[in-house]
């Protein structure tokens, strides 16, 4: 009975270090981040994005286009979201920040050569993050030149129609950025900007995708 309550009392002691462990942590990361948001000002946003996706298909891809005597889709619709923060004094000529984006295209038809008879569908998904840089070109307008850097991961999603086959290949992916934010009010941004997407994947039917469109992002 002894032994028993010497065992109740240690894991009862060690439950209250833990405690007071878990309290210490929370109050030093409270503190932390209390005196950064001081320091600078942090701006958080979400976003809504559209655009044209262009698709540049690696060697392999094109010898099967020209064997299987099809045309592989090369523009297609692009849609998604975005969310991210902005770092930085307001007046000052240099911020930084990230951002999160979710890129959805819609399906593009792959068509017999010289016919409008359709063999398959193609989309493709896009899920990205990226440190920006934020340089402000003009002050009293408030436009910033944004160029940005990161990673991200791709799928290509082919659907054949006459023999049902389905197939979607992932890769990960380096992300380059530039464009352009027009501040419109405190809380509304306008942004015109291009993305580059660079899959790794050896078997991986696109070399290269590239993304232009525009945003209309909420800043909080």
């Amino acid at each position: 009975m002894d032994t028993f309550c010497f065992i109740i009392h240690n894991d009862v002691q060690r439950r209250k270090n833990m405690t007071s462990k878990f309290l210490l942590t929370g109050l030093t990361i409270l503190s932390a981040t209390t005196i950064s948001a001081n320091a600078t000002t942090v701006k958080p946003f979400v976003g809504a994005t559209m655009g044209i996706q262009e698709a540049f298909y690696s060697d392999d891809a094109k010898d099967f286009e020209r064997a299987a005597h099809i045309d592989l889709p090369t523009d297609f619709f692009a849609f998604g979201l975005e969310a991210g923060a902005r770092f930085g004094e307001y007046n000052k000529i240099y911020n930084y920040g990230f951002s999160v984006n979710f890129d959805k295209t819609t399906y593009s038809e792959v068509n017999k050569k010289f016919s409008a008879v359709t063999s398959a569908k193609v989309d493709s998904t896009a899920l990205s993050g990226t440190f920006d840089n934020y340089i402000r070109l003009k002050q009293d307008k408030r436009i910033d030149l944004v160029l940005g850097l990161g990673l991200g991961t791709m799928a290509y999603h082919i659907d054949a129609k006459n023999n049902h086959f389905d197939t979607t290949k992932y890769s990960f992916t380096p992300v380059l950025k530039a464009g352009l934010d027009f501040e419109l009010t405190h809380n509304i941004t306008l942004s015109a900007m291009a993305r580059m997407f660079i899959p790794t994947r050896s078997d991986y039917e696109v070399s290269t995708t590239l993304v232009m469109g525009g945003a209309v992002k909420y800043m909080f």
